[in-house]
Parts: C-alpha cells; sequence; structure tokens
C-alpha cells in the first residue's frame, strides 16, 4: 500500500479499511497526515509495522458484532500500544465493541444528511451525514469511557473517547461535510495529536 500524502514531515496515520469511502483518507491527508491503507484483516503486528503516530479506523458495512469477530482483538492490541486513535462510523463501534461497550439494531437507522448531533463538551450542535443502522449503548460504555456526543433525532449514542481523548470515535461521517464543514475539526484533532 502507497502512503497518500507522502512527506517526510508529515504524520503517519495506518488507516484499517472496513469499508471506506476515500473521501476520508483526503480528509486525513488535507490536516497534514500521510496515510497507509491496510485491509479490514490486518494484525496488529502488520499495523505496527509501519511505526505509525496514529492509527484510524474506517466506517463500513454491516453488523460490527460480526466484523467484530476479527477486528476487536486488533484493536484491543492497538489500544494497548497507547497510540492516537481515530474511528468513525463502523470505526466507532468497533472502538466501543473493544472497550467492552455494546451495539445493537437501530429500530430506525439513521441516513442521511442534515442529523443535529450535540456536542456534549461544550452543547455545539453539528450538522453532520450518517449512514448506519446499529448504534453503540451508551448504557453499556465502561468506566474510563466518555460519551462525548449524541443525536439530538433520538439520544443515542454519537461519539466516545478513552484514556483522556487519547483515543476517540464518532457515529457520524465528517468527511461527509454536509454542514459545510462543521466537523473537519475531528480530523485537525486527530493529526495535531501525531505531531
Amino acid at each position: 500500500p502507497s502512503p497518500e500524502g507522502e512527506g517526510l514531515d508529515r504524520p503517519h496515520v495506518v488507516a484499517i479499511d472496513y469499508g471506506s469511502k476515500h473521501n476520508i483518507f483526503r480528509n486525513l491527508v488535507k490536516a497534514g497526515a500521510k496515510v497507509t491503507v491496510l485491509p479490514a484483516t490486518a494484525t496488529a503486528e502488520q499495523v505496527l509495522s509501519f511505526n505509525p503516530d496514529g492509527i484510524f479506523l474506517s466506517n463500513g458495512p454491516g453488523d460490527p458484532a460480526a466484523t467484530g469477530e476479527y477486528a476487536v482483538p486488533v484493536i484491543r492490541e492497538l489500544l494497548a500500544t497507547k497510540k492516537p486513535l481515530f474511528g468513525i462510523c463502523l470505526g466507532h463501534q468497533l472502538l466501543a465493541l473493544a472497550v467492552g461497550a455494546q451495539t445493537t439494531k437501530m429500530f430506525q437507522g439513521h441516513r442521511g444528511a442534515n442529523h443535529p448531533v450535540k456536542r456534549l463538551s461544550d452543547g455545539a450542535v453539528e450538522i453532520t451525514s450518517m449512514n448506519h443502522g446499529f448504534a453503540v449503548e451508551s448504557a453499556t460504555l465502561p468506566a474510563g469511557v466518555v460519551e462525548t456526543h449524541v443525536s439530538l433525532f433520538d439520544g443515542s449514542n454519537c461519539g466516545i473517547e478513552i484514556d483522556g481523548g487519547r483515543a476517540f470515535s464518532v457515529q457520524y461521517h465528517p468527511e461527509a461535510s454536509p454542514g459545510p464543514q462543521d466537523s473537519f475539526y475531528l480530523f485537525e484533532r486527530f493529526v495535531g495529536m501525531l505531531a
């Protein structure tokens, strides 16, 4: 896999691709990283062989518990390295499963643009794009995992962070920019942690 945004001075992100959209990798590059993309089945050893400054867990289709059968043990190993980690959508759900939370199939999934999400740290509302039929159950988040974002439509979980924010994830798609750049700060925050 050839890195995008190649440059000697850029922090290096290894992205695990669970079925992502190319625009996510473009946003990581735009925020200042160089990105190496590995397949969903990559082992922790393979990810760490690139000596990444940070690790990205992509979006993708399907039931997170099914993907989690092979992804969760890898994510747990990667979390143990204490390297910064950022996940989106399925990556968010897999991170939650890796720390011991649960996901459930939603009665009504969230699809399309203009989904209002409240950022709990300051009450700001981000207008987001969503495409998911499963959600992280807030009540199952273990100690040390903080809920950071919630849907204003139904109160479902839309973000978590671990270890004071060293690892964090969101349920929505900040790369889709429907509102129009409400959530690009997440890419900047992640890449800023790698410097």
